[in-house]
């Protein structure tokens, strides 16, 4: 009876850490190129809506109008990231990681905020407010938080480069 349990729970412990790895992968394939896309789509849309389509189109055509705008945005942005990084290497490198930085600082205060719940059930007094703190000294706080913001954004920046190096 022993050994199923121990068996159980070693196949639990299994499945947790494919899982985990497995969530790993599409997050940091999400934050390679999804966020950037994300904005460029919801930017679009938000600004597209009241100029363009309230004025061009009534009623629910409105929205569908909205759509294919974004999406034709986020194929124009795909196709001058490929042309820039065929076209100016290093251009590319450097844009790509401002892109990849700015990705990161948006994904990683979002991503605290939906982990909240699970953080507060091992620790109680956990309060998230959309900033992160490290310190008390607000010059400190910004050093510590760019400076892991960059720690990530590194190797995420090196898969993207990959991809479009792949295309």
């Amino acid at each position: 009876m022993i050994g199923l349990f121990i068996g159980i729970c070693l196949i639990i412990l299994v499945l947790f850490i494919k899982l985990y790895k497995n969530i790993t992968l599409l997050s940091f394939k999400t934050m390679a190129f999804g966020i950037d896309f994300f904005v460029i789509l919801f930017y679009t849309i938000y600004f597209f809506h009241p100029n363009v389509a309230a004025k061009l189109v009534e009623g629910k055509l409105q929205y569908l109008l909205d759509a294919g705008a974004g999406i034709l945005a986020v194929i124009l942005y795909g196709l001058l990231i490929l042309f820039i990084n065929d076209a100016f290497p290093r251009i590319s490198n450097i844009l790509n990681l401002i892109i990849t930085f700015i990705g990161v600082g948006i994904a990683l205060p979002f991503t605290i905020g939906l982990l909240t719940p699970v953080i507060q059930i091992f620790n109680n007094g956990f309060t998230f407010n959309g900033d992160i703190i490290l310190s008390q000294n607000h010059m400190l706080n910004l050093f510590l938080k760019y400076i892991i913001l960059g720690i990530i954004a590194l190797p995420i920046w090196r898969y993207r480069m990959n991809k479009l190096e792949e295309f």
